[in-house]
């Protein structure tokens, strides 16, 4: 044997003999995986929240709500807890893999299973083999009693490895993916390069989804029953599904070369979601996602303080784990496409092609991706990637124009407002359109200067100035416009941002004639987003007639989130009347309706409300569980605790956070006994909830719990005070003195579970 040393982090072996780069040999490594004691193991960051590579789930069946699993989690650099290699995004290898298992139970990894023997004492041992290289965090393995879905692409296994009770509900769930496969490998003109594309789905995974080449793992929110997809948005099934689908060319087949590029990885997965919302659903759905992406930057990354702004490019992170974060993600999405409206569509997905085919199976950098679209474009980007890739933050613009009558000239001012001690000056070709009299101008202007004058010769005032026509710079907009010209935007503009920028804009000036008629024209747009946005932004204060009459006419809308929204409005009119059409709607097929339909009779009858949702009790749909935790939380009582701690063993994942949102608020009206059996679950979810999130918002709701019994005891005191002082032998003192005890003894339990 050789001699070697090993640190529980690096393997370092001393070879027999002096070898050259020209040489080649073959270590063997017999080794026993110990990933729990691995160095830091148990540690992870919000978006991995462990880093020891293999997870034994339910290993000895105890827990009857999950079944006994075995995965593996490989990025950033957590396979070698569980075999040796080079742990590096750079490096790439072949996979020859044995995984002996009960006989029950199914195996996944990568590649192809080229056989699978029978053994004695009732296992089975499946041999996997990749012949292709990927890089060593792709690496994977998945065992349980998955039930097996097939489907087919070009003549390619494509596999849905689910739990048993979920079966029937497979292709509902992963249904479209053959669809997805075919449109990337005819947008990129190269197709998917591997043999065949299985998905699983896991409990307890230690974040959302992961694209292990062939096999890519998802957690276990996403599997849902029929009737919960029909409410559920594409961000929290689709968009998953064709983002780890995209990564098979984007991280898998050319691989970032280090963590610093992952926007090479990152930024491209998610603008496949894009991609595929364009193709499937229309602009409209596509910009939305957008739209999103840039609100969840800037809320989470600029403003919210979720992460630290950075070049997209980062060489200088602290931690690696830092980079999977909304710049690599949301921002890195948006950039390219921006990127793909400056160079055109064609343009931008010949340059793809020729970065996939020029280096597939090898580590790539950004200027390997700039150079690409040089040579299909024959431009220099350095302008584009310096500004975007290499750097940080985004303009913010002020935008404000003016026509003279006497010249008829129309004036456009762009100003650059950022805080340059922070973020660069931005320089961008941007479109605009004019609209005058039944005409539209288009122009191109250059925007480099943090004052910008643009001069247009037109006959008469333009109707609308249309700036940055298709919606696509990253950036905040503080645009000077008129009632009259959102009103135009609305009734004109090219894409759905135009429209929601209009609508929002024009539900503070319902005292105006035409923008409450530009209003209630939303409730009829064509996209079930604008109907939606268009009823919430009318409120009780605005709602005429004619907006109730469209309100009770959208109880019928063909979106579930409209009919919803819809009730949510008629809701907030407390009127009796419309009794009928919440009792109708409680037989939607929509949990979310059904949600809205129990919170508007409960605004009339809450003893009503809390009545029909205890019929609805027995119910496995997480979706409507959630609408009957709302309904308690507002009206319940003590005698609701039953359903909350029975529920809470069904929620999983992220759910765990609506229902703790339900519960904490539920709980603050309860008696002190209650609350105190009531908190086993809280204490253990801030312990052992299934992601950081989850015990993030389990911290934060027994924090607002030990705030509201602070303010329970100081009440009980004061009544205490008040009444020894006027008749220290008023009975009802000792009855008030015991609350004041049993309140103060679960401040002190909650405090006792926070300061540890």
């Amino acid at each position: 044997p050789l001699k070697y040393t090993y640190d529980s982090l690096q393997l370092r072996i001393g070879l027999d003999k002096t070898y050259t780069r020209n040489d080649s040999f073959t270590v063997f490594i017999d080794y026993v995986s110990m990933p729990d004691k691995i160095k830091g193991a148990s540690t992870g960051s919000m978006a991995i929240t462990s880093h020891k590579g293999l997870f034994f789930i339910n290993p000895d069946g105890t827990d009857s709500s999950k079944p006994r699993e075995l995965w593996t989690q490989g990025e950033t650099q957590d396979n070698s807890c569980w075999f040796p290699t080079i742990d590096r995004p750079d490096q790439r290898m072949t996979e020859d893999i044995f995984i002996t298992a009960d006989k029950q139970d199914r195996t996944l990894s990568n590649g192809a299973l080229v056989s699978s023997k029978v053994n004695p004492g009732g296992t089975h041992t499946d041999h996997w083999v990749m012949n292709l290289t990927i890089p060593p965090y792709l690496v994977t393995m998945a065992v349980g009693p998955f039930a097996v879905i097939h489907d087919t692409w070009r003549g390619r296994d494509v596999d849905y490895f689910i739990d048993s009770s979920y079966a029937k509900y497979a292709r509902d769930i992963f249904g479209r993916t053959p669809q997805m496969i075919e449109l990337f490998s005819n947008l990129l003109h190269f197709p998917y390069a591997w043999n065949k594309y299985d998905q699983v789905i896991v409990h307890d995974f230690i974040t959302g989804a992961m694209e292990n080449c062939t096999a890519t793992t998802h957690g276990d929110f996403i599997q849902k029953t029929r009737r919960e997809l029909i409410d559920e948005p594409l961000d929290n099934q689709e968009d998953i599904i064709s983002h780890e689908l995209f990564h098979h060319w984007f991280g898998d087949l050319v691989t970032c070369e280090s963590w610093s590029n992952i926007s090479l990885n990152e930024s491209f997965a998610t603008y496949g979601e894009y991609l595929w919302r364009e193709y499937k659903y229309g602009r409209d759905e596509a910009d939305r996602l957008m739209q999103d992406n840039f609100k969840q930057y800037m809320g989470g990354g600029m403003g919210g303080g979720m992460t630290k702004d950075h070049d997209l490019v980062d060489f200088y992170y602290h931690d690696r784990e830092d980079l999977f974060d909304l710049i690599s993600y949301q921002k890195g999405g948006t950039i390219l496409h921006m990127l793909r409206t400056v160079v055109g569509d064609s343009a931008f997905f010949k340059s793809l092609h020729l970065y996939l085919e020029t280096y597939k199976f090898s580590p790539v950098e950004v200027p390997m991706l700039r150079m690409s679209f040089e040579k299909i474009t024959g431009t220099d980007l350095n302008w584009f990637f310096n500004e975007w890739f290499y750097n940080k933050g985004y303009p913010s613009l002020q935008i404000a124009h003016s026509y003279n009558n006497d010249t008829h000239t129309l004036t456009l001012n762009v100003n650059q407002v950022q805080d340059l001690t922070q973020n660069a000056l931005f320089r961008m070709p941007v479109r605009i359109n004019l609209y005058n009299g039944g005409k539209k101008e288009e122009h191109t202007v250059w925007i480099g200067k943090t004052k910008n004058v643009f001069t247009f010769n037109l006959p008469q005032r333009p109707d609308w100035v249309d700036f940055d026509t298709d919606k696509v710079l990253l950036c905040v907009k503080d645009e000077d416009m008129t009632v009259a010209e959102r009103v135009f935007q609305y009734r004109h503009g090219n894409t759905y941002i135009d429209r929601y920028d209009a609508l929002t804009h024009l539900a503070s000036h319902t005292d105006d004639t035409a923008a409450l008629a530009t209003m209630i024209s939303g409730m009829r747009d064509k996209f079930w987003f604008l109907r939606r946005l268009a009823v919430e932004k009318l409120t009780s204060d605005s709602a005429t007639p004619a907006c109730k009459t469209m309100f009770t006419k959208l109880i019928s809308d063909p979106n579930p989130l409209v009919r919803a929204e819809a009730l949510s409005a008629l809701g907030r009119l407390k009127d009796k009347s419309m009794m009928r059409y919440y009792e109708q709607a409680l037989k939607d097929s929509s949990s979310a309706v059904v949600e809205e339909a129990l919170a508007g009779i409960g605004k009339i009858d809450s003893a009503k409300a809390l009545s029909d949702a205890s019929q609805m009790e027995n119910t496995d749909d997480e979706g409507l569980i959630l609408g009957i935790a709302s309904i308690y939380a507002r009206y319940g009582s003590d005698a609701n605790l039953d359903f909350f701690l029975h529920k809470s063993r069904k929620m999983t994942g992220y759910q765990q956070i609506f229902f703790l949102a339900a519960y904490g608020a539920y709980l603050q009206h309860c008696s002190p006994q209650a609350i105190n059996k009531g908190l086993d679950v809280i204490i253990n979810w801030n312990k052992n909830g299934d992601n950081n999130y989850v015990k993030y918002y389990a911290k934060y709701y027994l924090q607002q719990l030990q705030s509201a019994m602070q303010d329970r005891a100081s009440e009980l005191q004061t009544k205490v005070n008040d009444l020894k002082a006027k008749n220290p032998s008023d009975p009802s003192i000792t009855g008030l003195q015991s609350q004041l005890d049993e309140a103060g003894a679960v401040q002190k339990r909650i405090g006792d579970v926070l300061n540890k």
